[in-house]
């Protein structure tokens, strides 16, 4: 520990990027709170809010990478800084796609959408309020990760639940509607999981 005081030091850090990230999260978050309010009221604002928070998640995906670039020093490892800001990155990608899919296919919300939602913005915020304690206190920040997990899993246990009804089910067209989406939101979750892997290896290594 002394020998990185050292080098911060000589080297100081000039660019926040435990904030960068943490904004990041953020933005992710809110963007799938606005997928859980748009699955219900199915409103143009909530639809161009989410479309909005992407661009804001993109912004601050793109202005961090271009730091990471011109940085020197980093609070920590700069491949797990990149890492989770681009695992963070596709879960808006795929929360995105889930709205644009059911957008254009008429799938309506049923319960296994909603629940799958429903544990990803949990998981979301729990994410983002991690990231918020990781440069303060890291351990608090460590305690979100077993919250994350769990949400994680929920979605994918509904989303096995959801392929059973669906293969199960007549129609072999609406069906296929309903995997697609099924699949974006699951996929979502599993991006959480990666962005959770790296947020843990940071914790390890600051604490």
């Amino acid at each position: 520990m002394a020998k990185l005081n050292f080098w911060e030091r000589l080297f100081p850090v000039t660019h926040d990027f435990y904030k960068m990230i943490g904004d990041q999260a953020e933005a992710t978050a809110n963007l799938v709170g606005y997928l859980s309010r748009w699955l219900s009221s199915r409103s143009e604002e909530d639809y161009q809010l989410l479309l909005s928070e992407a661009d804001v998640a993109d912004r601050c995906r793109f202005s961090m990478e271009d730091y990471l670039i011109e940085a020197f020093v980093t609070p920590f490892d700069r491949q797990d800084i990149y890492s989770i800001s681009i695992e963070m990155d596709r879960i808006v990608e795929y929360a995105k796609s889930t709205l644009t899919a059911m957008d254009a296919f008429k799938v309506v919300e049923d319960s296994i959408i909603h629940n799958m939602v429903q544990q990803l913005k949990i998981g979301t915020d729990q994410l983002a309020e991690a990231i918020q304690l990781l440069k303060k206190d890291p351990r608090k920040s460590k305690n979100k990760i077993g919250i994350i997990r769990k949400a994680q899993s929920a979605i994918e246990n509904e989303y096995r639940a959801g392929m059973v009804v669906l293969f199960n089910s007549p129609d072999a067209m609406q069906a296929l509607k309903y995997r697609e989406v099924y699949h974006h939101i699951k996929d979502a979750g599993v991006n959480l999981g990666y962005t959770t892997d790296v947020l843990h290896k940071i914790i390890v290594r600051v604490v």
